[in-house]
């Protein structure tokens, strides 16, 4: 019998990844919102550098996990890949309807302290966590288009009230799709290390193209202490990861500020399109969050700190106030 995966947040990345678990075996239902008619009725036009080109439909696509038609379903994995704001009702209350007992939970998203939503009402259930590295875009409704390879982090967010050996078997039978859908996935034993790697790199690409809506290049170019600032915010993050306990290495870090793409061409993160559209920004799980660590452990990051003001004072326009 094939595995049911429910997925909540059908964006560029949310799509990409569903599509790879059907390509794997497993009878996706999706739950979108712009797109959902398209998906529904056509199929979402997938346009992959990797996969190639198709048009794909899922087991079901719903608007919302309280759609009628999903009561007493209880699914074998469900998985966030929505955007990781503020919400109201909480992400986890939204899937709420479709976890069941035996229902793992699966993480793909920026930032980290996200887990603890779900683990705090979902406190018998498995949780999976995941760091996704993948391009994609959704230039139209409906279209999604996918460049180059997509590769994964995944680990489990291991519960110390549950036993270890149904916590592994749930990881293994996730990668399972995974390996089948193609995807390029790494299991690592600290998947809170790696979050904490992606952030350091959000925290400094997010917040510097989305508050001056430069590419990287452009912004790198822009003056002596445009890298100088990118350098401090850098510090400032690894210092916190490294406090908590997690390994963050020096060539890791150099890489994050010498990848060519920063300066040929230049990249536009996601969080710029959030604030070039007047969206909200996954400022909590990116920016908020860290501060919290580094004022509970009694460090000084006052780059961070400013750069937390500067996108929560956006994020909060962007919510409340009038478009510009």
């Amino acid at each position: 019998m094939s595995p049911s995966v429910f997925l909540f947040g059908m964006g560029a990345v949310g799509a990409t990844h569903a599509y790879i678990f059907q390509l794997g075996g497993a009878e996706v239902t999706v739950a979108a919102r712009s797109n959902a008619e398209v998906a529904e009725k056509k199929g979402l036009d997938f346009r992959s550098e990797k996969y190639g080109d198709s048009t794909v439909k899922f087991h079901k696509v719903v608007k919302t996990p309280s759609d009628p038609s999903l009561k007493g379903i209880n699914y074998d994995f469900v998985v966030l890949t929505n955007k990781a704001i503020a919400m109201t009702p909480t992400a986890s209350e939204q899937v709420e309807p479709v976890v069941g007992p035996n229902t793992t939970i699966v993480i793909i998203q920026n930032g980290v302290g996200n887990a603890d939503q779900f683990r705090e009402r979902f406190p018998n259930n498995i949780v999976l966590s995941a760091v996704t590295w993948v391009n994609a875009a959704q230039p139209e409704t409906g279209v999604i288009v996918h460049k180059g390879n997509e590769s994964m982090q995944i680990g489990v967010e291991w519960n110390d009230s549950l036993p270890k050996e149904p916590q592994q078997a749930q990881l293994e039978a996730f990668v399972a799709l995974l390996k089948a859908g193609r995807s390029d996935y790494e299991i690592v034993p600290d998947i809170q290390q790696w979050r904490w790697k992606k952030t350091i790199w959000n925290a400094i690409w997010n917040t510097l193209t989305a508050t001056t809506l430069c590419n990287t290049k452009e912004f790198l170019e822009s003056s002596p202490a445009a890298e100088a600032t990118a350098q401090a915010l850098e510090d400032e993050m690894a210092s916190i990861a490294r406090a908590l306990g997690h390994e963050i290495e020096e060539d890791y870090l150099r890489s994050l500020l010498e990848r060519p793409d920063l300066r040929n061409g230049g990249i536009f993160s996601s969080m710029y399109g959030d604030a070039k559209a007047q969206r909200p920004m996954e400022v909590e799980v990116i920016l908020a969050a860290p501060l919290r660590y580094a004022k509970n452990l009694g460090l000084k990051t006052p780059v961070l700190e400013t750069c937390v003001a500067i996108v929560s004072a956006m994020d909060w326009r962007f919510q409340n106030g009038e478009r510009r």
